[in-house]
């Protein structure tokens, strides 16, 4: 795996952590998401007419551009159900993980990609290091509330989700510029969802609108942050991409400990160090 493709999945996942940030703190997840979307589309507006001229989109991308803005739809509806009915310490770890398990398996299949002995290894350090990161908080929600109640569908349909729009957009990615594919599936989300916000959450909305600055800063940074994904798309096989991703949750328990003075024991420097080694692996195997 490149340096350069290193270097972007790093970026993003710094990023990414930042804006699950602001996420995490919204009454209402769906809403805020649909917010930042619509707030996404009008920052980024000029660079996509620019790059849409010098880039224009393929007829051939467009099979792909549908089937991802479905996929991203069914992960915010998803994700907003799993928050609202699971502890957002097991539901964000369930769901990260499952994507970074399915991705590889089935880009095996379907694209070919052969991940070498020692880039799997790195995937399985991942996998272990974020369940492990967040096990403390999941022996707590168990004992809490069962197992059964506390395992629930939604966090593992999520993780469904982002497996297939992630290898969806690593296809799609090939076909049109990743800006110009990235925005367009953002107008498709928008579109789709507005009547249900705007009929059923317009108190929500309208709360979003007032505080306005987690919204602005939402929509900057997760366009921002999943272009440059679709960028490594370009560079490096999406089974290595996704996987070094979930580095995200090592920055996100970080900010947690020096922004929200959050205690960092043992256990989680231990997690940390699983996954770093898991990223340092992928970039030797790949």
């Amino acid at each position: 795996m490149s340096f350069v493709a290193i270097a972007f999945v790093l970026m993003a996942a710094v990023i990414h952590a930042g804006w699950n940030a602001l996420a995490k703190r919204r009454p209402d997840v769906l809403t805020f998401f649909w917010a930042l979307t619509v707030t996404a589309l009008a920052l980024y507006a000029m660079p996509f007419l620019v790059l849409a001229r010098r880039h224009p989109p393929s007829w051939g991308g467009l099979p792909f551009l549908l089937a991802s803005s479905l996929a991203e739809i069914a992960y915010a509806v998803f994700l907003a159900r799993a928050y609202a009915r699971t502890d957002l310490s097991l539901a964000y770890p369930v769901a990260r993980g499952t994507g970074v398990l399915l991705v590889p398996l089935l880009a095996l299949p379907i694209f070919g990609e052969h991940p070498t002995a020692i880039a799997w290894l790195g995937i399985a350090l991942i996998v272990l290091g974020v369940v492990w990161l967040h096990l403390p908080a999941i022996r707590c929600a168990i004992a809490r509330r069962g197992f059964g109640d506390v395992i629930t569908l939604p966090p593992l349909l999520t993780g469904v989700t982002i497996a297939t729009y992630s290898l969806i957009d690593s296809a799609g990615v090939r076909r049109i510029h990743p800006f110009v594919y990235l925005y367009l599936i953002y107008v498709l989300v928008a579109i789709v969802l507005a009547p249900y916000v705007l009929s059923r959450r317009r108190t929500a909305l309208a709360g979003e609108v007032r505080q306005r600055w987690p919204v602005l800063a939402g929509g900057v940074a997760v366009f921002g942050t999943y272009c440059i994904v679709l960028a490594a798309f370009r560079l490096a096989p999406v089974s290595y991409v996704v996987p070094m991703r979930e580095v995200s949750i090592v920055f996100g328990a970080l900010l947690g400990v020096y922004l929200l003075g959050e205690p960092f024991g043992r256990t989680r420097i231990a997690a940390c160090a699983i996954v770093a080694a898991g990223v340092i692996a992928i970039g030797i195997g790949g």
